[in-house]
């Protein structure tokens, strides 16, 4: 097989992604013909500091039509590993993730797919075509089309959204939540049997103890850049006022809402990082919705809530705010209406403001705990494979170093969140 030195081989991927994988892939964008691989190349797919509980690797697969040069395929792909050491597998407890993002794309987005195309509206659902998983707990991947050849980008983790990006995003995530609304409204009994397979990954009851000691650190580093921006400011004294692992309950607890009446498929962990942008006409943008291992159903509001705090600036958030919500609001309930259903019943503007003033405390928590992640250059990132050199796991709070925020401007951009939040009173 012909390799370029800095070409991954695929064992060093994953041990179950072989060539009998590539052939079968190869083989599905051939509506099954017969199909020789007669080549590939991957290399990582995303730079530290970007992925933790995976490998990413971008590939291009090559072969042959029923043994005819002329008749040749091409597929280009993105492929997520789980990490081969399995202290770290086992510490970041990545099946798990692992599990639920293959369950919402084999079962949950595979059934939203056969809907749209019912309705004629499969340019609704703004995400990667799925290829190929796998899943045994040591070697799970996930294959995915690799939407770079589409002219796509990944979002900026450290630099905050503009208002052309931000409208962009708001308008996928909308139209991801329209979708699910609609058909819980048209087959609920069917939308109760595929969401089942999503499992809570992060807010769980059961999950507080692996998180705490992680939490604590970025509590503090959370803590110094409000004291350092903000001193003695009434913001400070009301977040200051949580008690330990209060707000993290909090969102437990808006987790733990599968069964409301709003609840839905949402992304879960809705930062900037999980979108690609691409620009199109006329000086608009357009955005696919990557990742979901932390996939659940929840109020839209949660999804929504992370991404405006952990992706604006509050100068933003001070001039748009009203806007944003009124864009996600209208194209929401405009793509519910293109299924065929009531978004003044299912989810009418005076609902969703309730649910803003009630939910948004998650995006505070979530967007809290991004941020410090985020601003780190690459050359600060730290890399938990390099801490765990056992096969076993260990407390998380151990293996991850974090520092206090370094810059007035990045201080300034986490305080703030806590800063909007207590002048919005979400906090």
């Amino acid at each position: 097989m012909n390799q370029n030195k800095r070409c991954a081989s695929l064992s060093e991927i994953n041990n179950k992604f072989t060539e009998e994988v590539l052939t079968n892939i190869l083989s599905k964008a051939c509506n099954r013909k017969e199909v020789q691989l007669t080549d590939w190349n991957f290399n990582e797919g995303s730079a530290k500091g970007d992925n933790y509980l995976s490998n990413v690797y971008k590939g291009k697969v090559n072969g042959i039509i029923n043994d005819n040069p002329r008749q040749h395929v091409q597929v280009n792909i993105i492929v997520k590993s789980m990490p081969k050491n399995p202290g770290t597998r086992k510490t970041l407890r990545c099946a798990e993730f692992f599990r639920n993002e293959i369950a919402f794309y084999t079962e949950v987005a595979s059934k939203f797919v056969n809907f749209l195309a019912d309705k004629g509206q499969s340019d609704l659902l703004c995400i990667p075509h799925h290829i190929i998983s796998f899943t045994d707990n040591e070697n799970d991947f996930l294959v995915l089309e690799d939407a770079s050849c589409l002219g796509f980008r990944t979002a900026s983790r450290q630099n905050c959204l503009d208002w052309t990006e931000c409208t962009a995003i708001l308008k996928t995530l909308a139209k991801f939540h329209a979708i699910s609304f609609a058909y819980k409204d048209q087959k609920k009994e069917e939308f109760i049997k595929i969401t089942d397979s999503l499992k809570e990954t992060f807010f769980g009851s059961n999950h507080w103890d692996w998180y705490k000691s992680y939490h604590k650190k970025i509590q503090d580093v959370i803590k110094h850049a409000i004291a350092t921006e903000y001193p003695n400011s009434e913001a400070e004294t009301k977040y200051n006022s949580y008690k330990f692992g209060v707000i993290f309950t909090k969102c437990r607890e808006l987790c733990e809402r599968r069964d409301a009446p709003t609840s839905i498929v949402t992304e879960g962990d809705c930062w900037a990082p999980n979108f690609l942008i691409r620009d199109i006409e006329q000086s608009q943008k357009e955005a696919l919705m990557l990742d979901f291992q932390l996939a659940r159903c929840a109020s839209p509001v949660l999804d929504l809530s992370f991404l405006i705090y952990s992706c604006t600036l509050k100068s933003f958030r001070d001039q748009y705010f009203d806007d944003t919500l009124k864009i996600y609001h209208s194209e929401l309930s405009n793509a519910i209406k293109l299924l065929g259903s009531d978004p003044d019943k299912i989810y009418p503007w005076n609902l969703f403001m309730q649910e803003v003033k009630e939910q948004f405390i998650f995006g505070v928590f979530t967007a809290l705990e991004a941020i410090p992640i985020g601003l780190m250059d690459v050359s600060e990132s730290f890399s938990i494979d390099t801490a765990i050199q056992g096969n076993e796991a260990v407390d998380i709070g151990e293996v991850v170093s974090l520092s206090h925020i370094a810059t007035t401007s990045g201080r300034q951009r986490l305080a703030d969140v806590i800063v909007h939040a207590f002048e919005k009173g979400y906090i």
